[in-house]
């Protein structure tokens, strides 16, 4: 997730002047406040504005065809989304919702088109951030298809540690509070399988909990995790180009 100081430090405004660039926080990018449970937008609405978080946390989700909530993930302080307005006519592909009294700064869709129209070369950069976007949508959804309930956890622990975690004596201690539920949407699995998991985990040493700030720790080397758990491809000589004789 792209984590900015200020919304126009974002990658799309890099060919820009700092004149334009105040001009552009002047004129386009607006401050909203949200409640703890308020809806930001939902899938299916026109996708308007792009935002970024400068207090709180929101929580981005599908709702499945039987009802359910799966959690796509978690921002906070400087993360960055919704650049999906940068295609014309679109559509939020997910929900995103305040879990705790949030403020964003928002930058709307005609604002953009008008800067994007005067600077061609902003294009090379959508092209590339989108690309990235789409690994890692690609990463999420191979998780859930290849690895079982117990390397689900231990990848999406480490990736939340390395996004959003904080080094303290004992391993590193995740950015937000995450229940059994949370974590159970965010890798497709029910919270009794996530708490027996967990206490799996503890037994091992690889996650204990901050009792006072009530957050996740996990073991440092969980945040090369991926690379540990990565299925082994089996190896075979290319016939493509064997010559015949």
């Amino acid at each position: 997730m792209t984590r900015l100081g200020c919304m126009t430090d974002m990658w799309l405004f890099a060919a820009l002047s700092n004149e334009e660039r105040a001009e552009l926080q002047r004129s386009a990018v607006r401050r909203l406040e949200y409640r703890r449970g308020d809806c930001l937008f939902n899938e299916g609405d026109a996708a308007e504005a792009v935002f970024l978080v400068t207090a709180g946390r929101i929580r981005l989700f599908k709702i499945s065809e039987d009802g359910r909530e799966i959690t796509l993930g978690y921002l906070g302080l400087n993360d960055l989304f919704g650049e999906e307005i940068l295609f014309a006519e679109n559509r939020r592909t997910f929900n995103a919702e305040a879990v705790e009294d949030t403020r964003v700064c928002a930058c709307f869709k005609k604002e953009l088109e008008a800067m994007l129209s005067g600077h061609p070369a902003m294009a090379t950069r959508v092209i590339k951030v989108m690309a990235d976007k789409l690994s890692q949508l690609t990463e999420h959804l191979a998780d859930v298809a290849i690895y079982d309930a117990r390397d689900r956890i231990l990848r999406t622990l480490g990736r939340l540690a390395r996004n959003n975690g904080e080094i303290i004596p004992n391993g590193i201690r995740l950015g937000f509070r995450l229940t059994h539920d949370d974590l159970g949407a965010m890798i497709g699995t029910s919270r009794v399988t996530v708490t027996n998991v967990l206490k799996s985990l503890r037994e091992e040493g690889l996650v204990t909990t901050d009792n006072e700030m009530r957050r996740l720790v996990v073991a440092p080397h969980l945040l090369d995790i991926e690379a540990q758990t990565a299925p082994e491809l089996l190896s075979r000589r290319c016939l493509c180009f064997t010559e015949t004789v």
